[in-house]
């Protein structure tokens, strides 16, 4: 059955979704703040090379009859691109971006169905063209108010567009993996305006080192199911580090253009976390400042 998908940002990512959404037939609709429209004619280039074209319907209100909203903003826009709407929101929610704790920012009632998920495909927006970098996999599980069928029928209708989806029992486990892998990451390309593969050089170990350390006193208590130990946990960034070499991090993207950054869900979600918990986080803080420090 085909659905009406509305996707609450228009990065890479957000029309990377939006691109295979419409190969399934499935209706989009953007929906957007912005005073001047983007482009409707919007181009994907694939992971083998090949490309297409889409002309997509930009709105500036939120349509009837919606079932799935998908939100893929910058963690620090979420609230704002979102509360407007939340009133009059019966579809399930899908909140996929980098960071943690922007869920935390919105008014939710016992009526909102809210869906967190995690993914490591990489897209590239250049221009009118989203270039899909990297082929990875996308993990979803239940926030708030979703019965175990409703999320098996989401994972069923994403993993039928851009594969693969998994479930996950306790989602709180690959995010935090996921936002372990980008206080590392992440802060380090951005400072260095370095790509990925660089954090391989011996002179970034010890402060790697450091990090990891600070992330495991911390993660572990937030999850008793985290299973990692620091020489996992490094031996699983590096892995990262390795496979996007070539890349360089949305952060240091971020930093180059003069975007403003997450970091305030990356490394500032960890340090307040670890603080609640008792732990003054030295690495971590010195990298979220730094990081606030060029703007």
């Amino acid at each position: 059955m085909k659905k009406h998908i509305v996707i609450i940002g228009h990065g890479a990512i957000g029309l990377l979704w939006a691109h295979h959404f419409h190969q399934r037939s499935h209706q989009i609709t953007l929906l957007t703040h912005r005073e001047l429209l983007p482009n409707k004619k919007q181009y994907l280039k694939n992971i083998d090379g090949d490309s297409n074209h889409i002309e997509f319907t930009f709105s500036k209100t939120m349509p009837q009859d919606v079932d799935l909203i998908l939100v893929t903003t910058k963690a620090y826009q979420v609230k704002d691109a979102l509360s407007p709407w939340l009133n009059e929101i019966k579809a399930p929610i899908i909140l996929l971006h980098n960071g943690m704790g922007s869920v935390d920012h919105l008014t939710l009632n016992e009526t909102h169905k809210v869906i967190l998920a995690t993914t490591t495909h990489g897209a590239l927006l250049k221009d009118n063209t989203i270039i899909h970098t990297g082929l990875g996999q996308t993990v979803i599980g239940n926030y708030q108010h979703n019965t175990p069928q409703q999320l098996i029928d989401c994972q069923a209708l994403l993993d039928g567009v851009l594969p693969p989806v998994k479930t996950h029992l306790s989602i709180q486990q690959p995010l935090l993996l996921k936002l372990a892998i980008n206080c590392v990451i992440n802060p380090l390309t951005a400072l260095n305006q370095c790509q990925n593969g660089k954090l391989q050089a011996i002179e970034f170990q010890s402060q790697i080192d450091l990090i990891i350390k600070e992330l495991q006193q911390v993660i572990p208590l937030l999850e008793p199911t985290w299973i990692y130990t620091a020489e996992t946990l490094k031996e699983t960034i590096m892995r990262v580090v390795i496979a996007t070499a070539d890349n360089y991090s949305s952060m240091a993207q971020d930093v180059k253009f003069k975007r403003e950054t997450e970091i305030d869900f990356i490394n500032g979600y960890i340090v307040r976390e670890g603080q609640k918990l008792g732990f003054e986080m030295i690495e971590n803080k010195k990298l979220w400042n730094s990081i606030n420090a060029l703007y």
